[in-house]
Order: C-alpha cells, then structure tokens, then sequence
C-alpha cells in the first residue's frame, strides 16, 4: 500500500514539474515573440501605422483583461478615455485623470512596488516602453501579463492607443476618438503656416543642453506643425536627445528657440536668459534678436500626453505666429 502510494505521489510530482517546465518554457516562448513583435511595430510606426498597432495589440493577453494595472500617467490618460478604470496607477508628479485619483498606488514607473501589483492581483500590467527594464525585470519573477508600450512621441501614442483598444475590445470608441482628435489636430495646423520657422528644442539649460529631436514628444508635435526642427539640418541621428555645441547653433540660426525643463517655466526662462548673457554668441541668433525664446509649461509638455496633443499644438502654434 506504501509502495503504490509513493510511486503515486513520484508520479504526480514529475507530472507537476513537467506542467511547470512546459508552463515556463511557454512564458519564455511569448515573451520572446513579443519583443520581436514591439521590435517590428516600431519601425513601422510612421510607414504603416495600423500595420504596426496590429502587432502590438499581439502582445496583449488573448483573452480581454479585467483588473489593469498601469505604471504610466500617459497610458491612465488612454485607459480613461477608453472608459477602462485600472486598479492600479503610478505615483505620480503629474495629474491623473479625473475619477482616477483615489485608486490604489502601485509605485513610480522608475521603482514600482512589485508587493503591491501582486496584491491587487491583476491580470495585465502595461508600462511604456522607453522605462520598462526594472518592472520588468520584477515582474518576471511572476505569472502576471506584462505589455510595454511605446509611447515618446505622437505617432507613438496613437499606435499605443489603437493597441490597448483592440486588446481590450474598444475600437469603435477608439476610432471615433482619434477621428475628432485628428480634425482638433489638421483645424491648428490649418491655422497658421509654420513651414518657414526653425526651431530649436532644448532640454536643460544656456549652459549645459541637449537638443530634442522629432521622435520626443515635444518634437513631434514640431514636425506636425510642419515647422524644422533644427537638429535635422545639423545631424542624420535618431537618438531622442542630442547634444550640439554652440557654434552649429549659431551656423543655423534658429528663428524661435523652446525650452523644455522642470520647474515653473517664467523662472526657467529667467535663468536662461541670465546663463546665456555670459556667452554672446546666443545674443546673435535670430531667435533672440525677435524676441522668440519661450520656456514651456512643464505640466502641458513635460510627459507624452494623448488628449493633451492638441492644447500642445495651439500653444506651439501661437507661439510660431509670432
């Protein structure tokens, strides 16, 4: 009876083994198919959009979440659009969505608290890909559904929005959304001819700076303006934050220079002016000749913001008017 009950107990545990051996070699399986399937819809973001929201839609659970979770202020703003209420949201600077603010805390999206997620016992954690590594190197050590998405600038974020819509069975709320928000868009385009301007995006200060390129959120928002974005004069890279020294600047001679940084954007704008006084070169520019040097409202522009998109573009707009 002991044998028979032994060799019945080995025979259940290799059975569970096995179960979690194939189980883990699936996870690992998916996981590998979804990074190459991000990797393919990212270099098609700008030629075939819908190509590219397909593929990432792919790496959503197959079966619709019910208890989200999200680490992004940027990926709540989609989810409340879409009537979707995570249980989960990050800490956070930055405003949530209205209605949003009482829902449980599950960290920053730098140093989320994985003990959390796991009590809130979700069934999809989506974070935004260019901060991913540290969730999801904790999140790994779990059998919670992870997705990461892009979302830096604004064909990233509609693709992310189209994304999240059709895992979650929301399309027809998602296409008519981006329909008005496209109409919103061409209406402030429409408004103003932005063509001739050259502007230069900084992120720090008169001192120390790197530029914006067109893949930021703030420089998409240039390029949809249809005004240059002075660092494709300058350089062929890709990357989203290039330094550039001074004597290119001056080479190119931006007519409407826009500072991104933390803080209150009337002081930032002060202490740059008084940092760039020690170096007469930028007093040349034509920017500061005309009086075109503006520091923008970190709160409007300091995170990629889907429904924010178009208050962005009319106050760049105005501001290229000038």
């Amino acid at each position: 009876m002991k044998r028979h009950l032994c060799s019945a107990l080995l025979l259940s545990s290799a059975l569970l083994l096995g179960a979690c051996g194939e189980s883990g070699k699936e996870q690992s399986t998916n996981h590998v198919v979804a990074k190459e399937l991000k990797a393919e819809a990212l270099n098609e973001i700008e030629a075939n959009p819908q190509s590219a929201s397909e593929k990432l839609a792919k790496t959503f659970p197959t079966e619709v979440a019910k208890q989200v979770i999200t680490t992004s202020v940027t990926i709540a703003e989609m989810l409340k659009v879409l009537d979707i209420t995570p249980v989960g949201l990050p800490t956070s600077s930055h405003e949530l969505p209205e209605g949003f603010e009482k829902i449980e805390k599950v960290g920053t999206a730098v140093e989320p608290d994985i003990e959390k997620i796991v009590s809130l016992t979700p069934d999809l954690v989506i974070g935004v890909d260019s901060i991913h590594t540290n969730l999801e190197k904790k999140i790994k050590n779990t059998s919670i559904p992870a997705t990461f998405l892009p979302a830096d600038s604004l064909p990233q974020l509609k693709v992310s929005f189209e994304a999240i819509a059709h895992a979650m069975d929301k399309e027809k709320q998602a296409d008519e959304y981006l329909k008005n928000l496209e109409k919103e868009h061409q209406d402030i385009i429409a408004s103003n001819d932005a063509t001739d301007k050259k502007v230069m995006l900084i992120f720090g200060s008169g001192e120390s700076f790197m530029l914006m390129n067109t893949t930021t959120y703030v420089g998409s928002l240039i390029e949809e303006l249809g005004a240059k974005n002075i660092i494709t004069e300058a350089t062929k890279s890709k990357e989203s934050y290039v330094p550039m020294n001074l004597e290119d600047v001056v080479a190119i001679n931006p007519s409407t220079i826009l500072i991104v940084s933390h803080g209150d954007a009337e002081t930032t704008l002060k202490q740059f002016k008084e940092e760039v006084k020690k170096n007469g070169a930028w007093n040349e520019l034509l920017a500061f000749k005309n009086e075109q040097v503006y520091a923008l409202d970190y709160e409007l522009f300091g995170y990629a913001s889907l429904p924010q998109s178009s208050e962005g573009l009319a106050t760049l707009q105005k501001m290229l008017e000038k």
